[in-house]
C-alpha cells in the first residue's frame, strides 16, 4: 500500500477495518447488477438457501457473468483502490449474497484463512471484501456489523467464536455468543450503488432481516497488492475456483489477453510454492505486554 496516497479513507479501513464509500456505481450499473442476482437466484436450489440460511445466498460468480467484467474494470472501483492506496489490486472471487425475508442474522466472525502465516500480522491487509449494496440495507432488513479494530487487535470473541462456515455455527442459537450484541459493534447501512470495505480479518455479522423484502448483494473478493505478496500467496491466489483456469496470461491466443480485464486478475508464472497452512484462528503472540488487545 502506498504511503504517499494516504487519505482519510485510507486511515479509516487501516484503523478500524473497513470503510462506506457512498453512491460509488451508478443506477445503471447498479440495475445490471440487479439484474444478475435475479437470475442467479431464479436458478439457485432451496436447499442452498436452507444451508446458507444465516450467510445468506454464496452463489460464485466468474468473468462470464454479465456485467461483472464492466464492474471491474469499472471507474468506480477503479477510483476507490487509488484513494485506499492499493498499489496492484487483483479480483480473487464473487457471490451474490441474498439474504431472504425473515432470515436470521449471520454469527460473528472473520473471513481470514491463514493466520498461521507471518503475513497475517502486518498491518496493510493481504485480502479485502468489497460489497455492493443493491436495495437500501438497514438494521431491520440485515445490515453489516462490524466491530472496529478487530483486524489487529485482540478481542475476546477471538477466543470463543466456532470457526465459520460450519455446521455447527449454523446451529447457533440466536442468544449464543456468536451471535449477541457486544458494547463496540457498530452498524453499516447503505444505499443501492453504495460500496463496503472491509479487511476481511475484522470480525463482523449481519442483523437478521425481519423484512419481506429481499436484500440483496454482490460480494467482490480482492488482494489489493497482489505484486507485493510472498509467492506462496500468488500461488495460491491463481487458483481460485471463480477465476479462469490457471495459466490463460501464458496464451497470447487467450481472450482476456490484452483485455481491460486482464490487468484486474491474478497472474503468477513463478516457481511451485508450497501450500499456505489453512488456519482460521488468530495465533496473537502470547505474551500480554506485546500483543495488542482490544476492550470487549
Amino acid at each position: 500500500m502506498d504511503a504517499q496516497l494516504e487519505s482519510p479513507l485510507s486511515r479509516r479501513l487501516a484503523e478500524d477495518g473497513f470503510c462506506r464509500i457512498p453512491g460509488a456505481l451508478d443506477d445503471r450499473l447498479v440495475g445490471r447488477l440487479r439484474e444478475l442476482a435475479a437470475r442467479r437466484l431464479a436458478t439457485a436450489r432451496e436447499e442452498h438457501l436452507l444451508r446458507y440460511a444465516h450467510h445468506g445466498s454464496l452463489l460464485p460468480l466468474t468473468v462470464d457473468d454479465d456485467p461483472m467484467p464492466d464492474v471491474l474494470t469499472s471507474s468506480a472501483l477503479r477510483d476507490a483502490f487509488r484513494r485506499l492506496g492499493f498499489t496492484d489490486p487483483r479480483w480473487i472471487s464473487g457471490y451474490v449474497i441474498a439474504k431472504p425475508p425473515g432470515s436470521p442474522g449471520l454469527w460473528w466472525h472473520q473471513d481470514w484463512w491463514a493466520w498461521g502465516h507471518p503475513r497475517s500480522y502486518v498491518p496493510q491487509p493481504t485480502q479485502i471484501f468489497c460489497m455492493l449494496y443493491l436495495e437500501p440495507t438497514s438494521r431491520e432488513n440485515g445490515c453489516l456489523r462490524v466491530i472496529p479494530g478487530t483486524h489487529r487487535a485482540r478481542h475476546r470473541l477471538h477466543d470463543v467464536l466456532l470457526e465459520p462456515h460450519t455446521a455447527e455455527i449454523e446451529a447457533e442459537e440466536p442468544g449464543s455468543v456468536c451471535h449477541r450484541a457486544v458494547p463496540d459493534e457498530i452498524d453499516i447501512e447503505a444505499e443501492p450503488g453504495d460500496l463496503v470495505i472491509g479487511d476481511v480479518r475484522v470480525i463482523h455479522a449481519t442483523h437478521a432481516n425481519t423484512t419481506n423484502s429481499w436484500r440483496n448483494a454482490v460480494d467482490l473478493l480482492f488482494t489489493p497488492d497482489f505484486s507485493s505478496l510472498p509467492e506462496e500467496f500468488k500461488a495460491h491466489y491463481v487458483r481460485q475456483m471463480c477465476l479462469p483456469p490457471e495459466g490463460w496470461w501464458e496464451d497470447p491466443g487467450h481472450p482476456l489477453a490484452g483485455s481491460p480485464l486482464s490487468g484486474i486478475l491474478p497472474a503468477y508464472s513463478g516457481r511451485e510454492a508450497g501450500p499456505v497452512e489453512f488456519c482460521r484462528r488468530p495465533r496473537w503472540p502470547a505474551d500480554p505486554e506485546t500483543a495488542p488487545v482490544r476492550p470487549s
